[in-house]
């Protein structure tokens, strides 16, 4: 028996030194009735700031698994070194599960009401929860909003029916859900991912040269990126280049399909051809507001964090939105664009080296002066 305790001890200790938070696991009631189960990582210090994050697109949970990592325990750890609580939530029907890639287990019919709408009233009935919590009634509130979590989060602020203290959007999407999808169905996302391996010459395209480079990481990505096409095979305007009128050309069909299926409610073809978000999602999306405008309504502090090198939604659009900004004389607004960054911000890196990439290092930096 003593030895079972002392092994269970050394496990404790063992972990404590990994990561840099308590965890608390919470089960939250919505405001439907619906029931999910949600993570608070805390300090070993005195909160006060909570960050709640606000996922990408699509299934996810609280710890967001991967095959040797778990990527929100990571970011928790970032956060609660510095003495920021963190939180993460599961989406609507989902929970973690054990089969690649994304390892969430999907209940259907609770997740078909996943809508932007309807998240954001889900994240309010989850900061309700906190901050009725005696011990963060006077944290501030930060939502953290990743890729779709951007726009989500920019709801959530404008509602107001929650504390809202500071909005920090990461991967910033900028426009209305149909116009992202329709440039990334256009190929601008893979050119962009492309040229970050293969244009050594920085002109937005690839030359014949350039693409049978030998070095293994061209190798790998004309392997990952092009199957190891023949050059010419992919040069379908024959300008002696590969370029963005040659990808748009082999996705030219796709977008028009996927809108056909949305519009028929077909979420099985979805499913298996796109991702596995519902008709529904798409139809709320393409009614709401854009970020672009809805931003210039919101009056706390904001701060963009965007790669140059991101590839699902374009860093012009947060050049685009400072404009607007500075023509509305509004300076709540603070973008941060980092070159050779991804839209993940390079997050790789910190797995690789366990240094965090500039962004990430930034976004912590910044969440705790709230």
């Amino acid at each position: 028996m003593k030895k079972i305790i002392y092994c269970i001890l050394l496990l404790l200790i063992a972990c404590n030194c990994l990561w840099a938070f308590i965890p608390e696991i919470k089960t939250i009631k919505l405001n439907d009735g619906e029931e999910i189960v949600a993570r608070l990582c805390l300090p070993d210090t005195t909160v006060k700031t909570i960050v709640f994050c606000i996922s990408g697109t699509g299934p996810s949970t609280y710890l967001t698994k991967r095959p040797s990592f778990n990527y929100y325990d990571e970011l928790a750890n970032g956060f609660c070194e510095r003495g920021l609580a963190f939180f993460t939530y599961n989406r609507r029907g989902c929970q973690d599960g054990n089969n690649p890639p994304f390892f969430v287990d999907v209940d259907s019919a609770k997740y078909a009401k996943y809508t932007p709408l309807q998240e954001a009233k889900d994240i309010e009935s989850m900061i309700n929860v906190l901050v009725n919590d005696k011990r963060f009634s006077n944290c501030k509130i930060v939502l953290y909003g990743i890729s779709e979590g951007t726009i989500i989060a920019a709801l959530v602020a404008e509602r107001k029916n929650v504390r809202t203290d500071a909005i920090l959007l990461h991967g910033y999407a900028h426009d209305n859900m149909f116009d992202v999808i329709k440039w990334q169905d256009e190929g601008h996302g893979v050119m962009i991912m492309a040229n970050s391996i293969f244009d050594k010459n920085s002109d937005k395209a690839i030359s014949k040269d350039e693409y049978e480079g030998e070095d293994k990481q061209i190798s790998t990505y004309r392997s990952y990126l092009f199957q190891n096409q023949p050059f010419d095979s992919l040069d379908i305007v024959k300008n002696d280049l590969i370029d963005i009128w040659d990808i748009g050309k082999m996705r030219a069909l796709f977008h028009d399909e996927l809108m056909k299926k949305v519009m028929n409610n077909d979420w099985l073809w979805i499913r298996s051809n796109y991702f596995n978000i519902t008709p529904q999602w798409f139809k709320d999306h393409f009614k709401l507001e854009p970020n672009k405008t809805r931003l210039l309504r919101i009056d706390i502090p904001i701060h963009i964090f965007h790669g140059m090198e991101d590839a699902s939604v374009p860093v012009e659009s947060v050049y685009d939105l400072q404009l607007r900004f500075d023509a509305c004389n509004k300076t709540n607004l603070t973008v941060h664009v980092y070159e050779k960054h991804n839209h993940d911000l390079n997050f790789q890196d910190w797995l690789m080296h366990k240094e965090w990439p500039k962004g990430l290092m930034q976004i912590f930096t910044i969440a705790k002066e709230f």
